[in-house]
């Protein structure tokens, strides 16, 4: 590991004098009773955005269903949890817990592969609070926690002076192991004053279909841009169904309908000369930055490239209100995602020493999607486990 003590082994490896308490919130309504609350502490950590819109994520579906847990880890031992002090808080974990044919089975996870919606605290505090939480989770009788958060850039430095924080073994003996990895993911488009800037950082082909397959479509399908759609409920699953990549009905009505629980709502489409929808767009804008959440395209006009025509509007449109950051929730395969700024990921796993853990662990690196990056790490050989 170096020469330098890892900030994050030590946080979960021992213990402090007068630590921080975490009080756990539990329960749909009981978080989103907080979420102006922790919109605000979001800002004050310099987190913009980070628990903007919550009632969406809380409701995002899931392979099982899900109970989310909101972590508060605060100075002292006393807290309001109807009305929190802002000055006493370190910070929040937002994290789920899967649940079987109604029964809590005690693994963890958060639901945010960006890591931007997930644990909120100032950069320093970050690796501290992670530990906190995960020590708190263990306590509670957590057998796995997965979780993916915004790095803090100082790991490794400056360790000789924080001060030990975590010891989760009992009578001297290790109770669970744990995991990190740091990577780099692509963060978000930086967005210019105008649209031809915009373009003027982006990678030479990608900069050339922006313009390309826009100007086709116009051409060839008369492609008109609606910045706000009107459509109902029963319109929107239909044309789900004559898209690419149509998702399951549950999960379309969930999209339609979670737009009313955004804050600033995105929902944009491109029409054909004949008034056929050709393609949408779902998303959100907070502060000075918009967020892609989804999007549809018939099916049939691969060779149109649907999806980047939508793009190309929809980056034109933003920075047109005043944006200057681009996300894509969830992440990109296009190439555009080679002009994104970059942004520091840790993620972290914690197993308990248990034969439930271990079954989890096996079903998790069976069945969960290749793509899902903390289901990838309990397969990984190279990782360096570490008892806790």
């Amino acid at each position: 590991m170096g020469p330098r003590v890892d900030q994050l082994e030590k946080s979960l490896r021992s213990g402090i004098e007068s630590e921080p308490v975490v009080h756990v919130v539990t329960g749909r309504e009981n978080v989103l009773r907080l979420s102006h609350k922790l919109i605000e502490f979001s800002t004050l950590c310099d987190q913009p955005g980070a628990m903007q819109d919550i009632d969406y994520f809380l409701s995002k579906p899931g392979a099982l269903p899900r109970i989310p847990h909101l972590l508060l880890v605060s100075r002292g031992p006393d807290l309001n949890l109807a009305n929190p002090n802002l000055d006493d808080l370190v910070g929040v974990l937002l994290i789920f817990e899967q649940s079987l044919a109604g029964y809590r089975v005690g693994a963890f996870a958060t639901n945010d592969r960006a890591g931007r919606n997930t644990l909120v605290a100032q950069q320093r505090d970050r690796a501290r609070v992670a530990a906190l939480a995960s020590r708190a989770l263990l306590k509670r009788g957590a057998h796995l926690i997965l979780m993916s958060f915004c790095a803090d850039e100082s790991f490794g430095s400056a360790a000789e002076v924080e001060p030990p924080l975590f010891e989760a073994a009992q009578d001297g003996r290790s109770v669970a192991r744990w995991a990190r990895r740091d990577r780099t993911i692509p963060g978000y488009l930086p967005l210019s004053v105008s649209f031809d800037a915009t373009l003027a950082k982006i990678g030479q082909r990608t900069r050339s279909n922006l313009r390309y397959y826009r100007r086709r479509a116009e051409q060839q399908l008369g492609c008109v841009f609606l910045p706000q759609v009107e459509i109902s409920r029963g319109e929107f699953l239909s044309f789900n169904n004559e898209c690419m990549f149509a998702v399951p009905a549950e999960v379309a009505g969930w999209r339609y309908d979670s737009l009313k629980e955004l804050a600033n709502p995105l929902l944009l489409g491109v029409k054909d000369r004949d008034g056929r929808w050709l393609s949408m767009l779902g998303g959100r804008r907070y502060h000075d930055r918009s967020e892609l959440l989804w999007q549809l395209n018939r099916e049939g006009f691969a060779a149109n490239s649907l999806g980047t025509v939508m793009r190309s509007y929809f980056i034109e449109h933003e920075i047109a209100q005043g944006s200057r950051r681009l996300y894509i929730e969830g992440g990109t395969e296009n190439p555009i995602r080679f002009s994104f700024m970059p942004e520091n990921l840790t993620d972290l796993v914690v197993v308990r020493r248990t034969l439930v853990a271990k079954a989890m662990r096996m079903v998790a690196k069976r069945y969960i999607s290749g793509s899902n990056e903390l289901s990838r790490m309990l397969g990984e050989t190279d990782l360096e486990w570490l008892p806790c």
